[in-house]
């Protein structure tokens, strides 16, 4: 089974994020970024039954120097961003409603600095893939192994960054999104992973009750999502528009 998304509605929490991080974002990237918001407003508008919404080329944000603790520094540290994804339109769902469902996807980020890179990514695996269908995953080129694939509550571009970004500039970027100037942007985020996330909770505590034959985390390890769509920035699902 797989979650449905009004990328519509999405469109505006990626527009919001990309208000947010326009000064993270380092200047040759400024236009990789709104190619990635014009390319989803396109798959929208167009309303085709199957498409892909992905990156040419990575985003890159500005470097970071201090990130592991008070007073300590480092050689500056990059963010690369790209990603991936399939979506198909259910059957019972019409062309004029920007629902779909979402057939794979993943969010690929490299931490790099002199001396070393690290990929990883977030996927929203397929059918065809063990794991949770959420999952943080270090990339298979570091030892050539799929595991570990840790359970995670985001996947989306949008939420990958924002968690990359929390780690790089750990009192930049907070200190930015409490700003004043940017508190229509903070809210548009921050009511849509809430929603989202809280909706995957209450499907796992659903999913947990039902079993008393496994442990918890083992149980997340192989966690699948029931049919459902995830609910916009207001907390709102196909059902209810």
């Amino acid at each position: 089974m797989t979650a449905r998304i009004d990328l519509a509605a999405y469109v505006v929490e990626l527009e919001a994020f990309a208000e947010l991080a326009e000064e993270f974002v380092v200047k040759s990237s400024t236009l990789r970024l709104a190619e990635v918001i014009s390319g989803l407003k396109t798959g929208v508008d167009r309303g085709l039954a199957k498409w892909t919404w992905e990156t040419r080329s990575e985003i890159v944000f500005r470097p970071s120097t201090a990130y592991d603790g008070p007073g300590r520094t480092y050689a500056e540290t990059w963010l690369d961003l790209g990603f991936k994804f399939e979506f198909v339109r259910p059957a019972a769902v019409q062309k004029r409603v920007s629902v779909w469902q979402i057939a794979n996807g993943a969010t690929h980020l490299t931490i790099r600095k002199d001396g070393g890179n690290l990929p990883f990514h977030f996927d929203y695996k397929n059918p065809k893939q063990w794991g949770p269908q959420m999952h943080f995953q270090v990339s298979e080129a570091l030892g050539n192994l799929p595991i570990p694939r840790i359970m995670s509550p985001i996947f989306l571009p949008s939420d990958c960054a924002d968690l990359a970004l929390a780690e790089l500039h750990p009192e930049e970027w907070r200190r930015f999104q409490a700003a004043g100037n940017s508190s229509r942007h903070v809210s548009v985020m921050r009511d849509a992973q809430e929603h989202r996330t809280m909706s995957y909770l209450r499907n796992i505590g659903t999913i947990w009750l039902s079993n008393r034959t496994s442990t918890r985390v083992c149980m997340l390890q192989d966690y699948t999502a029931n049919s459902f769509t995830l609910p916009d920035q207001r907390g709102r699902t196909a059902s209810s528009w």
